[in-house]
């Protein structure tokens, strides 16, 4: 079924336009590991200061703060060049393994990065060492380290892995 969608995807008007147009998947894919960057910054530095590790001057819901809409205009960035990316080449990218795993850690990340959003939302002054919601918030920033990161290294190894 996957192979038919391909097939079709690639036929349409866009996919053929998006593979004649020689700029286009080199341009997306520039802005779409830029996009990369500014989440896995971004990530960081809110997972870094949840762990107590970084940004200490700043609290937990302030850093939040500052860097959560980063990360999610970063994700729409990604979706659409991503989008561009799948339909000119769908072949490579939907039939890919390595590929079907980075969606499935993608999702993985983002409702970490949600949990971590309600949590902070919740529980406003976190940043101590004790309590059930600091040690929940705290193992949910290396859970979205470990996805965020290896969903880099996904996105290197699709071009390897066909």
């Amino acid at each position: 079924m996957l192979e038919s969608l391909c097939a079709w995807l690639e036929k349409t008007p866009l996919s053929t336009g998006i593979q004649n147009v020689g700029w286009i998947i080199p341009a997306g894919q520039v802005v779409h590991i830029l996009g990369l960057a500014a989440i896995l910054f971004s990530a960081l530095s809110i997972d870094l200061r949840v762990l107590g590790i970084g940004g200490r001057r700043t609290s937990v819901a302030g850093i939040t703060d500052h860097f959560l809409p980063w990360i999610w205009s970063a994700v729409a960035l990604m979706a659409t060049t991503g989008a561009i990316l799948i339909i000119g080449e769908p072949r490579r990218d939907l039939l890919n393994p390595v590929f079907q795993t980075k969606m499935l850690l993608l999702i993985c990340a983002l409702l970490a990065t949600v949990g971590i959003q309600l949590i902070v939302r919740a529980t406003p002054s976190l940043g101590g060492p004790g309590g059930r919601a600091a040690w929940t918030l705290r193992m949910m920033a290396v859970l979205s380290l470990a996805l965020w990161f290896s969903i880099a290294i996904c996105g290197r190894l699709i071009a390897y892995f066909m």
